[in-house]
Order: C-alpha cells, then structure tokens, then sequence
C-alpha cells in the first residue's frame, strides 16, 4: 500500500467516525462544548429553582430587620418623650406646690389681726406716750355680696379679673379693711413689716392723710420772742384693702383632663 492510499482512506475514516446533529458535527470539541453548555444550563436551573429563593427570604429577612430596628428606634424614641413629658408634669406639680406655699391659708387668714397686732407693739417699743404710739383704729373683714360668684358654693372664690383673667376662679380671697394711724417712719416700718408677712397678702387702694395735730407745742423765750422747741410728730391716717389670697379648696379644685385616646 502506498502513502496516497493511505492518507485518504484514514480521512473517510475520520469522516465517517463523525456523527452529526442537525448539520453539526459532533467531534470531541464539539461536544466538550456541548456538556460545558449543558452543565451551565443544569446550574442555572439548580440556581433558579433553589438559590434564587434563598436570596429572596434573605433580602425579605434584611427588609423585616430593618423595620423592626424602625420599630425598635421609635418606640425609644416614644419611650424618652414620655419619660420627659412625666419629668415636666412632675416639675409643674412641684412649681404648684411651692407657689401655693406662699399663700395664706384658712388659719393664718384667721389670724391676720393677731399678726398685725404684734406688728404694731414691736413698732412702739420704747415709745413713751399712747399719743406717739401706733395704731390699728380699723380691721373689718369685707365680705363679698351674693352675687360676686354666681353658681359657686365658696363665696371667697375670685370671681373676678382683679388678678388678671388667668386666676378668676382658681384662687380663694379674703378681703379686710384696714385703717392704721402713726408717724411716717411708723408707717412706713408697718406697710415694709406687712409685706414680709408670710402669708401672701396685697395691699390695695392705699390712701394717706395727715391728720390734724393735738399735742401741745413746747416753747422757749427768747429775747422776748416765742420760739418753739419740739413739736409734737406729725400722724399720718393710712387706709387700705388687705387682700389674702388662699388656695382653691380640694373639692373646688378643677377636674385634671384626662389625656387624649392618641397621646404616649
């Protein structure tokens, strides 16, 4: 056998050898190529069919994380406003309390006349004289008509804006007319006392007037003239409405509102 027969016969060898697949021949390659597609094909369904879900309920499970931190930071976040709205309502009851501490009540009401009694014989220690000494000449409690608060069952409750709108119906008052008799300084030592009282009382409608002297005039001759040597003090006549201002009574105070069905 030659090489010229022998190189064709090897090639119809080859040639035959092939199959083919709609036109395509399967050699090695080809079909290397084939099973690699193939493989892809097969992974991209297992993918699809089972890891495609996965990252789905990790994206779904990332998604509820984040609204639960949402959650979680928002009910923080209600949970300090309520803690700061309890800590404000608790600075408010304590600014009220110390405020009504300040106010007279019903005992030291009672016994303003006694206070303002002691008052007064502090004032004239040491003075000699009833005509040198002060006085109270007047202490008369004013009691309010029927008809100051209509619909009210405490006729000492202002009814009025006297104090400003904001406090008509939320305070108790008690009114007494005062009249007071001394010298300035002696008036002026009561009015400075009265309102370092400890009850929280206001002075109104002041009115002042010296009053007509009484005491004798001391004189001195001197080269044939009258001269005078010590005159008796001038007094002065004060009058004024003394207001003490109370707290409501527990069962007058108003009802607390309730807070809103939406408030935290």
């Amino acid at each position: 056998m030659t090489a010229n027969q022998f190189i064709p016969s090897g090639a119809q060898a080859e040639e035959t050898g092939a199959q083919e697949i709609f036109g395509i021949k399967l050699t090695p390659q080809v079909q290397a190529i084939g099973i690699a597609v193939l493989g892809l094909l097969i992974a991209g369904g297992l993918g699809y069919q089972f890891v495609l879900p996965e990252f789905q309920k990790s994206d779904a499970f990332k998604q509820k994380l984040r609204e639960s931190e949402q959650t979680q930071q928002q009910l923080q976040t209600q949970i300090q406003k309520k803690a700061e709205a309890e800590a404000k309502q608790e600075e408010a009851k304590q600014r009220r309390a110390n405020v009504t501490a300040m106010f007279a009540s019903d005992a030291s009401a009672n016994t303003i006349l006694l206070d303002m009694t002691q008052l007064v014989n502090r004032i004239n220690a040491g003075v000699q004289g009833d005509d040198f000494k002060a006085k109270i000449t007047k202490f008369e409690p004013d009691m309010p008509p029927a008809t100051a608060a209509p619909g009210t069952v405490d006729p000492d409750i202002l009814a009025d804006t006297s104090f400003g709108p904001s406090l008509a119906g939320k305070l108790r008052r008690k009114k007494f007319k005062v009249e007071f008799e001394g010298t300035f300084a002696q008036t002026r030592n009561f009015m400075r006392n009265l309102e370092l009282m400890q009850s929280l009382l206001v002075v109104k409608n002041l009115r002042s007037e010296l009053l007509p002297s009484t005491g004798a005039i001391q004189v001195d001759f001197l080269k044939g003239k009258i001269v005078p040597v010590e005159q008796p003090p001038t007094q002065i006549k004060t009058a004024f409405e003394l207001h003490a201002l109370l707290p409501l009574k527990q069962e007058e105070k108003p009802p607390t509102p309730a807070p809103s069905p939406g408030a935290k």
